[in-house]
């Protein structure tokens, strides 16, 4: 089993991705939701680091920082960074904001301090992109600051202020590559070949046809 299928299984093994009507942010009502919060174990935080690492080898990815952004990004960040030294002994920073400023003590809406070198960041999911040009927006105010590269769990490939994909648009605008463990096209595959999924195919094929790209 490949790991977007594994991770799949995964997934509705723990009850991230679930299957039904669901209304999003974006006040579009979704056949199916993701949720990382879910991922509390360390099973869990083991596998997407894990399979994040293979991304990263995958595509060369170079960088020496790691930003999660408030608050589902922050674990994830730092079990990559924990993942990544154990695996090949590798030094990276890993850095995350506040989602209030803090006005006392050292101040400021970012903990961490970014090493010189790339940056990629890391979140659960892109759907729109707002959340992620909010974050990157963030910290590309920070002099020398280059952020190459972002990877997240689930690209949600909808179209986002545009009618591109919200992962075209953020290459677009800052020259940054998404890379995801799975994505739209990869649930749809995998509940295709499910005979106890069947009846959630045609709603997540009609969602594609409507916001995908």
């Amino acid at each position: 089993m490949n790991y977007k299928n594994l991770f799949i299984k995964h997934c509705i093994e723990k009850e991230a991705l679930k299957f039904g009507q669901f209304n999003l942010k974006s006040g579009r009502v979704s056949p199916f939701f993701f949720n990382s919060g879910v991922f509390t174990d360390s099973k869990s935080v083991n596998l997407i680091s894990d399979i994040f690492i293979n991304v990263i080898e995958e595509n060369k990815i170079d960088f020496k920082n790691i930003f999660g952004p408030a608050y589902k990004g922050i674990p994830l960040a730092v079990s990559l960074t924990h993942k990544i030294f154990e695996k090949n002994k590798m030094v990276v920073g890993f850095v995350f904001n506040r989602k209030d400023e803090k006005t006392h003590g050292e101040g400021g809406n970012l903990v961490g301090d970014f090493l010189p070198g790339n940056t990629i960041v890391v979140d659960d999911v892109i759907t729109a992109g707002t959340a992620i040009k909010n974050s990157l927006s963030l910290i590309m105010q920070i002099e020398n600051i280059k952020v190459n590269d972002l990877l997240v769990i689930l690209d949600r490939q909808e179209k986002g202020e545009s009618n591109k994909s919200a992962s075209a648009e953020i290459k677009e605008k800052y020259n940054i590559n998404t890379h995801s463990i799975i994505t739209i096209q990869d649930i749809l595959k995998f509940i295709e070949t499910r005979s106890d999924f069947q009846k959630y195919q045609s709603s997540v094929r009609e969602y594609i046809e409507k916001y995908g790209v």
